[in-house]
């Protein structure tokens, strides 16, 4: 058996040629290029600090106050109730508190909304929001007692 040509094997370890070393390292801490938006992927993220300081105050009936201006604010209390942020839905929910004590004729007739979204908050796990629309509701119940149970005979 004969041996074959070996010209197309790897040249000796001293004919190859030597890779250049990256030092991009060394050259940015050299100099600091200004962040403008571009991700890095060799730097670490920061992670977003989250709020943990975050409370609710839980107000009693007696402590509510009337608003100044209720017909600037019964507009935006439907859009609080719905959002997605949960410490603006109990905001939305104190609001809706004191339009039942001070301000009912201007929440009636949006109450069926507020009741829809008042009865999804109860069952959120969330125990402030689940809390503070508890405290709507009795809010409501005392303040619409006849007309929710004759809109409730209505519908039956």
């Amino acid at each position: 058996m004969a041996l074959r040509s070996l010209d197309n094997a790897l040249p000796i370890a001293a004919e190859r040629p030597k890779k250049q070393v990256k030092s991009a390292i060394s050259d940015q801490k050299g100099k600091q290029q200004p962040d403008h938006g571009i991700n890095d992927e060799n730097k670490v993220p920061v992670p977003v600090p989250l709020s943990t300081d975050v409370s609710i105050d839980y107000v009693s009936s007696d402590n509510l106050k009337p608003f100044e201006d209720p017909n600037s604010t019964i507009q935006g209390l439907v859009g609080g109730l719905e959002s997605k942020d949960w410490l603006r839905v109990c905001e939305s929910l104190n609001d809706v508190r004191r339009f039942a004590l001070y301000h009912s004729a201007l929440l009636q007739p949006i109450l069926e909304k507020v009741v829809l979204v008042m009865v999804k908050a109860i069952k959120n796990p969330r125990s402030a929001l689940c809390k503070t629309s508890i405290m709507a509701a009795s809010d409501i119940f005392n303040a619409f007692g006849e007309t929710l149970l004759e809109s409730a005979s209505d519908a039956l």
